[in-house]
């Protein structure tokens, strides 16, 4: 008879709980091990980090004062004839004259490079509030409830509307400079600069030249209509209680719509309200919304050397200490 043993070996494949619990003690131990290396550490060079801060907040304190004060000058702009691209261009060539300090372009213009000292010219659009989740669904709502109307002329203004404050966004465009005399001054020669741009100079004499003739067309055709309203009303016949309401009748019982013709006059009337509008608002590349006054120009605390020269010195000094410590145990490696 053979006797029938137990196996009691295990798999391969099987993990023992108890060496994995020791190896996840001996990884805590390490990491413990390793936090009190690095609080000696910390300990042990103490008063060289506290002297390294307290020599970059005194070379910050002496480079703040030799430094001149800068001054800035924030304008409001709107781009016309979507003209938008051309401006970020437009100032972008000039920050790139600026640091090549081309004495031939602001010469042109009637600049002094001298003038230009510490001189920048930053832009960037201006964004409207974040617009909430809950506000973009009530302004779709909004909009599908006027699509039930769009037979209507009113919706037709109204998604104009909604369509041009969604497209026309405001720019803030930063001068930055030293000299609070001349600063403001060269900031308006460089916004003039922008604005002297012969395709678009074109462009808006032929807009003009348009919306005045739209203009001249719509007020002889209003005229026209007044005459002819009043010529034909003086024509009706006596007995004009009996004719249709909205209809006046003539002699020859020919029949004048007179809700078309005062519609008619009323689109007239608007569209020659918008042009002028128009003409008034856009004369020029760059509209001026607001010209800011001169002040001081404070730096974000990022960019700011008391903050940054400290820190300098800092991670100066642990570079330099990592690097002592490879090159220690690169000799024990040797050894």
């Amino acid at each position: 008879m053979t006797d029938n043993k137990p196996n009691n070996s295990s798999t391969p494949d099987e993990i023992d709980l108890g060496q994995l619990f020791k190896m996840i003690s001996n990884g805590f131990n390490r990491l413990g091990v390793a936090f009190l290396r690095v609080f000696l550490y910390l300990k042990k060079n103490a008063l060289i980090l506290i002297g390294l801060l307290v020599i970059g907040i005194v070379i910050s304190f002496v480079l703040g004062t030799l430094s001149s004060k800068k001054l800035k000058t924030e304008t409001i702009v709107r781009p016309n004839f979507d003209s938008t691209e051309y401006i970020y261009d437009a100032v972008n060539e000039i920050q790139s004259n600026i640091s090549s300090k081309d004495t031939t372009f602001f010469t042109e213009i009637g600049i002094s490079i001298e003038d230009l000292k510490g001189f920048r010219i930053e832009i960037q659009p201006i964004s409207d509030p974040e617009e909430t989740k809950e506000e973009a669904d009530q302004e779709l709502q909004y909009l599908k409830l006027l699509q039930d109307f769009k037979e209507e002329s009113f919706v037709v203004d109204i998604v104009r509307s909604e369509l041009t404050k969604k497209s026309i966004i405001a720019h803030r465009i930063t001068f930055i400079y030293i000299n609070a005399k001349k600063g403001n001054l060269v900031a308006q020669k460089l916004l003039n600069y922008i604005n002297n741009n012969k395709y678009y100079s074109n462009l808006i004499k032929t807009y003009r030249d348009n919306a005045q003739f739209r203009i001249d067309k719509n007020t002889l055709l209003i005229s026209q209509i007044d005459n002819l309203i009043d010529n034909y009303t003086k024509t009706l016949l006596p007995d004009n209680k009996e004719r249709a309401q909205g209809s006046v009748y003539m002699e020859n019982e020919s029949a004048l719509n007179m809700g078309s013709l005062l519609s008619l006059k009323n689109r007239f009337l608007k569209e020659i309200e918008e042009k002028k509008s128009e003409l008034t608002e856009q004369t020029e590349i760059l509209s001026v919304i607001n010209m800011g006054k001169t002040q001081v120009f404070k730096k974000p605390f990022l960019n700011n050397k008391f903050f940054l020269v400290p820190m300098a010195l800092v991670i100066l000094f642990f570079i330099i200490s990592f690097i002592r410590f490879l090159n220690r145990k690169a000799r024990e490696l040797q050894l």
